[in-house]
């Protein structure tokens, strides 16, 4: 296929709708559901790291955790500022705030790791994964051109990286020996990732405006970037290859690969739609219309469930949840999903 070209969006059952969590309560429980928006641009603000039915999100200036199976919700961090960026992994989570606050924590005690203000401006992107030297960081994406690394043993800034400009998002390869940085130019960046340092290695322009983020699959062999002129494309990192690319009518604001062996990627509009895309044909994707046909919410973040059952995407009205037929998933080289 050609592969730089524009992708036309096929109609294909790639996931079936669930429910939305919030729509039906009122009150203070269907505003506790919902996950508000504290930046205009920055929209990753809901994780399933761990459970499938357990999701935490950004809730004014509170981090929540719900359990969609019992209804119950519980705040995991109570802060002093409203995040404009938040992320939860491997025990921990982080939020971080437009004047440099960052707040991380262990989850389930709730042991603070690190409290106060990591300097530059606002946090636009935090980013939990094991870093070459197999140790647990925390990259901290702040808009005076650096990327942070604190250590989670510590809590202690183990290096920075500086950037030719602000960066909106990073993310870790698998391995941990490449990092993908986007921010406000129209470049998406790789770095060779060392136990000590990271070194630019190539630089990638499909897209016509700023990055807004960035994901690796899980294998490690391809990385998407998601634009703010609704440009978002796939690239094989061992060729430099275009893979797929895709052009929405509004900006894009997130892109997640699911869990292996699934083979799907998602990446959410601005507002209202988010597009679910089968890795095995690129060619094939569906458009989940998020707030129906009378309404348009903002989209605040996505996220697949770690089994990949089910892909959630966030609004300022509720949670909405998709189920994937995994099985059909397994059964390669199926790609009808429900």
């Amino acid at each position: 296929m050609g592969a730089a070209a524009k992708r036309a969006a096929e109609p294909s059952a790639l996931c079936s709708y669930s429910a939305t969590y919030g729509e039906s309560r009122e009150g203070a429980s269907r505003a506790e559901r919902s996950a508000t928006i504290q930046h205009w641009q920055l929209r990753d603000l809901v994780h399933c790291p761990d459970q499938d039915d357990e999701l935490y999100c950004v809730h004014r200036h509170r981090t929540l955790q719900h359990y969609l199976g019992s209804g119950q919700t519980s705040v995991v961090q109570e802060l002093g500022f409203e995040p404009t960026s938040m992320t939860v992994g491997h025990g921990f989570v982080a939020a971080g705030g437009q004047n440099s606050q960052l707040d991380v924590r262990r989850l389930g005690g709730g042991e603070i790791v690190y409290k106060g203000h990591c300097g530059g401006s606002v946090n636009n992107a935090l980013h939990i994964a094991r870093d070459a030297s197999h140790q647990l960081r925390l990259l901290v994406c702040n808009n005076d051109d650096t990327v942070k690394v604190y250590g989670l043993a510590s809590g202690a800034l183990v290096t920075m990286l500086r950037c030719p400009v602000a960066i909106n998002y990073c993310a870790l390869s698998p391995c941990g020996r490449h990092l993908v940085c986007v921010g406000d130019n129209r470049h998406t960046y790789l770095y060779t990732a060392t136990p000590v340092c990271y070194r630019q290695s190539a630089v990638f322009t499909e897209a016509c405006d700023a990055g807004m983020c960035c994901a690796w699959s899980p294998s490690g062999s391809m990385f998407a970037a998601a634009s703010q002129d609704g440009a978002t494309t796939v690239w094989d990192h061992r060729s430099s290859s275009v893979i797929a690319h895709y052009l929405t009518p509004l900006a894009c604001r997130n892109v997640k690969f699911s869990p292996a062996p699934l083979d799907l990627l998602a990446f959410a509009e601005h507002r209202s739609r988010c597009h679910l895309v089968d890795c095995r044909m690129w060619d094939r994707q569906q458009v989940l219309e998020v707030g129906g046909q009378d309404c348009e919410p903002d989209i605040s973040g996505l996220a697949f469930s770690p089994s990949g059952r089910r892909v959630y995407v966030g609004t300022e009205g509720g949670i909405a949840a998709y189920d994937v037929d995994t099985m059909g998933r397994r059964g390669f080289p199926a790609f009808e999903l429900c």
